[in-house]
């Protein structure tokens, strides 16, 4: 197989972790922009949030590894493509809401 196809699967490994801690964190914030910020205990649906990410890693790294194996390059830029843009929503949810005043965590 190529290097450079082993080396874009570890790096992909790597962004599906950061994306999976950030989505962690981050579901609370999200929450807070949705139309059930008012509710009494946001729990339920914070875990329901956490568990679609669950669900989404798994996907994730589900295509990264059939894109490995298969040596397909464009399904590897595909994956590759989706990691960062969901990088990239998270990482620009967390700046809108340090911008509307969030704790900055």
């Amino acid at each position: 197989m190529p290097s450079s196809l082993r080396i874009l699967f570890i790096a992909n490994g790597f962004l599906i972790l950061l994306d999976a801690s950030l989505g962690y964190y981050l579901a609370p914030r999200m929450l807070r922009f949705t139309q059930h910020a008012e509710t009494d205990d946001p729990g339920p649906i914070i875990r329901g949030i956490r568990r679609m990410l669950t669900g989404v890693v798994t996907l994730y790294m589900f295509f990264n590894c059939l894109a490995y194996f298969r040596a397909d390059n464009g399904l590897m830029a595909v994956v590759t493509a989706l990691i960062v843009l969901d990088l990239g929503g998270q990482l620009y949810v967390r700046y809108r809401s340090r911008q509307q005043g969030g704790d900055g965590a």
